[in-house]
């Protein structure tokens, strides 16, 4: 059974060095943060097992989405083809299948049993507005069809059974929502916190099919559902939490700031109300977290299936594209390209697919196929050696951009296209060292080490 609890049982065994059991106590309060922020500066990203919670009996797991090596190698690749072994993936769904029961209906507690303060839910950072459930898969319906979706929205603590949540306007929760509320009905809805690695990236793939199908794709199986005890929604059998409930269609209430991905605090939010009425989890279940903020974490999983979409999209219309990379510093709203240039003219038409396809980006820059785009110092260095202002920028004004980015309009972006390639006529030589060589000292490198 592929779980939570064996995804980190198997990495410890092959990759010790990726994960960090703390055992000091931890109050949740902006401490589990800390611990992937300092790391991360030191360019360290290991899964953080918490396992002495103050006042809990729930191990906090947290960091598990913050490398980009081990989430290419959950899906068979690596950092150099991560978006192709995505898509490769995604072209053979897997449909779930509806079993008895599972390890997330070890524990029930329905009406006054539930008590959301039992779990170890997170304060991360100075100016959130309390602690907030930020690894929470929301299960939902179209009211319409009954197609299934999955998504994910922040949810503030508000009381023993209450969240504020805001949700992506214009996305699937949001608008089934807007037509349940047209009835005068709540919204059913079942929160999953805590699950297989590959079920949170199929969550996060924004694709017009079940989110299930996706995650199986991604595992290679089928994911294993049981039906809720309150709702007509189902839930992996071997999640580590789930929570039932209801987002009321007639009350909006304050909630936030809270901190997004742009490394700032936003106060904007939909303001809508979710009601938990049961919740089901594990015997030992963990309580999994997702590092907010400007965290590797948070960027990498709300970023890799829009990414990776992106990419396919656009290397369908110009396959002379090569890779593409959105980098950290980028927080979703830089992107660079890699491309095997063969007409002068190629890299401005990638630039203005590239802003069409992707409305978060604000900053592209093409680069050669010699170039490594996941090295951020190399595309700088064809910046500052293959491009000139007057002749290789494009600013597209006005321009639909991301609600979260501080510095825009209202959501309005300008857009900046960088084409750092070199022209077809290039005849300057670049400072090499012959192949062979290179190979014989990595192999006496890797041998010394």
């Amino acid at each position: 059974m592929e779980d939570l609890h064996t995804f980190i049982e198997t990495l410890e065994a092959r990759f010790p060095n990726e994960i960090l059991r703390v055992g000091e106590m931890v109050t949740g309060k902006y401490d589990t943060t800390a611990y992937a922020v300092e790391l991360e500066k030191e360019g360290k990203y290991p899964v953080l097992v918490f396992e002495n919670v103050k006042n809990s009996s729930f191990h906090i797991v947290s960091n598990v989405f913050a490398s980009r090596e081990r989430l290419a190698r959950m899906l068979g690749g690596n950092i150099g083809n991560l978006y192709d072994a995505w898509n490769e993936k995604l072209n053979h769904l897997i449909k779930p299948e509806i079993v008895d029961s599972g390890p997330v209906k070890q524990i029930k507690k329905k009406g006054g049993e539930t008590n959301l303060n039992d779990f170890p839910i997170p304060i991360h950072f100075e100016g959130d507005a309390g602690p907030y459930v930020t690894a929470g898969i929301f299960v939902a319906k179209d009211p319409d069809t009954g197609r299934r979706n999955l998504s994910y929205h922040r949810m503030q603590l508000k009381g023993e059974n209450r969240f504020g949540i805001s949700i992506h306007s214009r996305g699937h929760l949001w608008d089934y929502l807007r037509r349940a509320s047209k009835e005068g009905r709540d919204l059913d809805v079942a929160v999953v916190i805590g699950a297989h690695p590959l079920i949170y990236l199929g969550a996060s793939a924004n694709v017009p099919v079940d989110e299930y199908e996706v995650a199986g794709a991604l595992m290679n199986k089928p994911v294993e559902l049981v039906k809720c005890e309150t709702v007509d929604l189902e839930v992996p059998s071997n999640a580590e939490i789930v929570m039932e409930g209801r987002i009321l269609h007639d009350i909006c209430e304050p909630e936030g700031p809270f901190s997004e991905y742009t490394g700032y605090l936003t106060h904007r939010s939909t303001q809508n109300v979710l009601e938990i009425n049961t919740v089901t989890h594990r015997k030992d279940a963990y309580f999994q977290d997702i590092v907010p903020g400007r965290s590797a974490e948070h960027l990498l999983l709300g970023g890799v299936g829009r990414e990776a979409s992106t990419f396919k999209r656009l290397k369908a219309v110009v396959p002379y594209v090569r890779e593409i990379n959105y980098p950290s510093s980028g927080t979703h709203f830089h992107c660079y390209v890699s491309m095997k240039k063969v007409a002068e003219g190629q890299p401005r038409q990638v630039l203005m697919l590239l802003f069409g396809l992707d409305p978060y980006v604000k900053l592209a820059v093409v680069v050669d196929d010699d170039i490594d785009v996941n090295n951020e110092s190399e595309v700088l260095w064809a910046m500052a050696t293959r491009m000139q202002a007057d002749r290789d920028i494009i600013v597209i004004p006005k321009a639909l951009g991301n609600l979260l980015d501080p510095s825009s309009s209202e959501g309005m972006s300008a857009k900046l296209g960088v084409d750092a390639t070199k022209p077809l006529n290039w005849r300057i030589g670049e400072c090499r060292t012959p192949k062979k060589i290179v190979e014989q000292i990595r192999d006496c490198l890797k041998n010394s080490s």
